[in-house]
């Protein structure tokens, strides 16, 4: 390969240059026979020379030869499994001696066969993959998952678990291959029980027993001993203290050569540092993303003119949260205020700053102000505050009797409007400037109709996702998904929607979405909308939310649905006040074909269907509530969960009888 390949290769995967540093020429042949297939040999020169097609040959002959070796060792019992960490042989040194047969430990073997030269190589190729993946862990469990892959299964060890110091007692940050009693027992262990794990942090001492007999000589009342194994005990040390233990386990008694412990410490100590590292990540992401739910809306407003439901998605690229926000806003008479905008940057910082802003533009409103009198003294406030970041923000006011809507833009993305018909539209907005950039900014306002059944969708450009596909394809992507979402229930729309953006685990951005349907004023004589509260953990509020829902229904002539309705509801809210611990808000809206319950608590993990209770937990009240959500996926003719604000909504909706 020429040294322009390797630049374009390098070029288009730039993690390869840590395989290939400098020019070289590389060379590889199979390892394979007509009966098995062993994998292949490379030869690499440096600095790159051109290589003939004799010495090509030659290297197919070898690798022949090589694979009919293999091939007779596979049929003694040798086993063919790579190992997890390659042995490195230089050229330039007396060839390895011939390996004999079948050995009780095959990487000792090999370790003596090609000598200290090639053990120092491996040894450093462990330390570089260690400190590579390292280098990329995020959080605890990054790192507890490359103490699996890098130290563990290297070393043939058949379970590992790492241990963080916190309020004198160990605490387990994860492991591999224990079984979840051992776990128990270590998880909240105190540093002043004579216990290995215990003494490996107190002493800061990295104990090794080859035997389980040895162990058990040095601590008596150990449980969790089983025959066979030997252990390792080890702290681990960040900014020259003991900040917990790694516990390895290996099936067969076992004895770690000196230079072994020497590299297993090397490694334990970046450890050590990276679960420090990663751990501080983590409370520092929980701080900011707590700071940010907490200046996001806690619930949006029950109307019936009006059907709303929000997104939003924080970045998986970074600690730092970004500032991102929407508001449903209450206007004088009767109107309604929808906001969404973003503050610069990903950082405490951001998120303090949207938290400004959404207070000034909802007293703004409240004031009876129109959107672009709302942006303007906002956009005043930032100044005032003499901060460098700057925000996008846009307003659309709503009047809910006639549909008429006002919107202004301070250099947001406009609205996107989607019909019954399944046709979209991009209202042609004159925007002004992001907030912060000019004191003296004029932000023009324009006048839409919304007819009933018409959606509106604002969103924050990490939804849109255009560094990737391009701006213009983002947004033709976000109006064919409202488009195809015409008719559908506007929770199912919303996911829809949320899925134009990446995947979780590539997505560099934030992403909100506000997304409302005008139903229109009601023509009928009662209200089609109602709602009640049940207070957290007070489980007899059920029966009170029956007694509502009850006579709700006699109210709507809907009968007929009460013993279905109210079996499902007391389901779905018992559900919620067993496992949200928070106040749940129940929201009954009536549509012409069907009935429709949303139940919104605080806690955003969805609701999870059980199929098993075991016979020891007859009254596991949480396998209780999971078998009542069976229930209403027999029962109910639609059900979902989705985020909504800082928690969640689940919902579910009975068809309507047609009438007689």
């Amino acid at each position: 390969m020429r040294e322009a390949d390797i630049q374009k290769m390098i070029s288009d995967d730039p993690a390869l240059v840590l395989y290939v540093p400098f020019p070289m020429f590389v060379a590889s042949a199979p390892l394979r026979t007509p009966e098995h297939r062993f994998g292949s040999i490379t030869l690499r020169w440096v600095p790159p020379r051109l290589i003939d097609a004799e010495a090509l040959q030659y290297l197919t002959t070898v690798s022949d030869a090589l694979a009919l070796d293999l091939q007779m060792l596979s049929e003694q019992g040798v086993t063919m499994e790579a190992p997890f960490v390659p042995l490195f042989v230089s050229v330039n040194e007396p060839p390895p001696q011939k390996v004999a047969a079948p050995a009780a430990d095959a990487r000792d073997d090999w370790q003596a066969a090609v000598g200290s030269s090639a053990t120092a190589s491996t040894f450093i190729y462990q330390l570089l993959e260690l400190a590579s993946e390292l280098t990329a862990a995020v959080r605890p469990r990054d790192v507890v998952s490359t103490a699996w892959t890098q130290v563990a299964q290297p070393l043939g060890g058949r379970a590992v678990m790492l241990c963080l110091v916190e309020s004198a007692r160990l605490h387990v940050v994860g492991s591999a291959g224990f079984p979840k009693e051992a776990v128990r027992h270590v998880n909240g262990l105190p540093l002043s029980r004579h216990t290995p794990e215990a003494d490996a942090v107190v002493k800061i001492a990295p104990m090794f027993f080859e035997s389980a007999e040895d162990l058990r000589a040095s601590y008596p009342g150990l449980e969790r001993i089983e025959e066979g194994q030997s252990w390792a005990f080890l702290p681990l040390i960040a900014d020259g203290r003991a900040v917990g233990c790694c516990v390895l386990v290996f099936d067969q008694p076992r004895r770690l050569r000196f230079e072994e412990r020497a590299l297993l410490m090397i490694m334990l100590g970046q450890m050590g540092q990276s679960l420090e590292k990663t751990r501080a990540f983590e409370l520092e992401h929980a701080l900011a993303q707590g700071l940010q739910q907490g200046l996001l809306p806690r619930s949006l407003p029950h109307l019936a003119e009006v059907d709303i439901t929000a997104r939003y998605l924080p970045t998986t690229a970074g600690p730092d949260v970004g500032g991102d926000w929407y508001d449903v806003v209450p206007l004088p008479g009767r109107g309604v205020g929808f906001v969404i905008g973003d503050v610069e940057g990903h950082s405490l910082r951001a998120a303090g700053t949207m938290g400004q802003i959404r207070t000034a533009v909802r007293s703004y409103a409240a004031e009876g102000h129109d959107p672009s009198i709302v942006l303007s003294r906002s956009n005043r406030l930032i100044a005032d505050l003499d901060t460098d970041l700057f925000a996008t923000c846009c307003c659309l006011w709503l009047d809910l009797d006639t549909g008429g809507a006002v919107v202004a833009s301070a250099g947001h993305h406009p609205p996107v409007m989607g019909g019954r018909s399944g046709m979209t539209a991009v209202p042609d907005l004159l925007a002004g400037p992001p907030l912060g950039v000019d004191p003296g900014a004029v932000y023009p306002q324009t006048e839409i109709e919304l007819s009933p059944g018409e959606m509106i969708a604002l969103y924050t450009d990490g939804l849109l996702d255009a560094r990737h596909v391009g701006a213009d394809a983002a947004a033709e992507q976000l109006s064919h998904r409202l488009a195809e979402g015409s008719a559908q229930n506007l929770e199912v729309v919303a996911d829809q929607l949320i899925g134009v953006s990446r995947p979780q685990a590539l997505r560099e951005d934030d992403a909100a979405l506000l997304l409302l349907r005008y139903e229109g004023t009601q023509e009928h004589p009662h209200r089609r909308v109602a709602r009640t509260f049940a207070q957290r953990h007070d489980l007899q509020q059920v029966g009170y939310i029956r007694d509502t829902l009850r006579n709700l229904l006699r109210a709507w002539d809907l009968d007929t649905l009460a013993d279905d309705l109210e079996l499902l509801t007391s389901e779905v809210v018992t559900n919620a006040l067993i496992h949200a611990h928070s106040e749940v808000d129940v929201r009954f809206r009536e549509y012409p074909d069907r009935l429709r319950v949303e139940v919104r608590d605080s806690d955003p993990h969805p609701p999870v269907p059980v199929v098993f209770v075991g016979p020891d937990e007859p009254g596991n009240q949480e396998a209780e509530s999971g078998r009542g959500l069976l229930i209403v996926d027999a029962l109910a003719s639609a059900w979902g969960s989705s985020p909504a604000g800082r928690g969640k909504t689940t919902w579910f909706e009975l068809k309507i009888p047609p009438a007689l």
